[in-house]
Order: structure tokens, then C-alpha cells, then sequence
């Protein structure tokens, strides 16, 4: 069981991606049996925000080509010397996957998508199941130390 909260931070435009970081809150909530699950927009957010957590889930949608989100940019270009060490990290991004193809990506590690890809418009009924899926992923990888 989990004793320390867990921090779900997102930025998010269309709100697609905050509508993602609430389904995930609920689904870490729902199987967690303990500690709070504090959902957090970023915008403006100073980054000290996130030292607190052991437990980070951060969310990020991409625009055009994959550009990053302007509220990430923000907080990453504020970070200076913050340190992460000892912190776990889950990733999730939204994005639009219709004709999606690429050669490569940073975000695949053995023919797998690392963190969770979501399209929130296009896939919307699959979301909840996959979403449910991740969590316990994500909270058993957070457990094993």
C-alpha cells in the first residue's frame, strides 16, 4: 500500500489532456487504497511544486510535429537547478494519432511506447479501459522501489 501522495501534473490547451490527467487521478485513486492523488495543472506553476512528490504522473500533449506544449516549456525553462533524484516518473502525452507513422522515436524503447500515448478525440472509448490498464502498470513499477 501506498503511504506518500502521488502528483498528476499536466499542461493542457484543448483540455484534453486535463481531461486524461482526472480519468488517471481516478483510476490511481481507485486502486491505490491510501495516499492522495493531487491532480495539478501547470500553468504557472513554479516548478518547487513538484519536489514534494516521490511519485510523479506527468502529462503533456503535442502539437504540430510534436512540438512541446507552451506550459511545459515555461516550467522546464524554470527548473534551473531543481533536483529529481530518487523520484519516479510515469509519462502520459495526448496527441492525434490519425496517419501517426514515424521511423523513430525517443519515446520507444523495444518496439514499445514508453509512458502511455493517448488520442483522446479519435480513441475516446478506449480510454478508461487503457487508462486502467497503465495504472496498475505504473503503481507496481512505483512499488518495486
Amino acid at each position: 500500500m501506498f503511504t506518500r501522495p502521488i502528483g498528476v501534473f499536466f499542461g493542457s490547451t484543448t483540455g484534453n489532456t486535463e481531461d486524461a490527467a482526472l480519468t488517471i487521478a481516478r483510476a490511481l485513486c481507485d486502486r491505490t487504497n491510501g495516499p492522495d492523488v493531487r491532480t495539478t495543472n501547470i500553468c504557472g506553476l513554479p516548478p518547487e511544486k513538484l519536489l514534494p512528490f516521490d511519485f510523479l504522473v506527468l502529462g503533456c500533449p503535442t502539437w504540430d510535429e510534436g512540438q512541446l506544449q507552451s506550459d511545459w516549456e515555461v516550467l522546464l525553462s524554470r527548473l534551473g537547478d531543481a533536483r529529481f533524484d530518487g523520484k519516479k516518473v510515469a509519462l502520459f502525452g495526448s496527441g492525434d494519432a490519425a496517419g501517426y507513422d514515424f521511423i523513430s522515436s525517443k519515446a520507444v524503447e523495444d518496439g514499445r511506447f514508453l509512458g502511455l500515448a493517448l488520442d483522446i478525440d479519435d480513441t475516446g472509448a478506449t480510454i478508461r479501459q487503457k487508462v486502467a490498464h497503465w495504472a496498475e502498470q505504473i503503481l507496481e513499477e512505483f512499488a518495486a522501489g
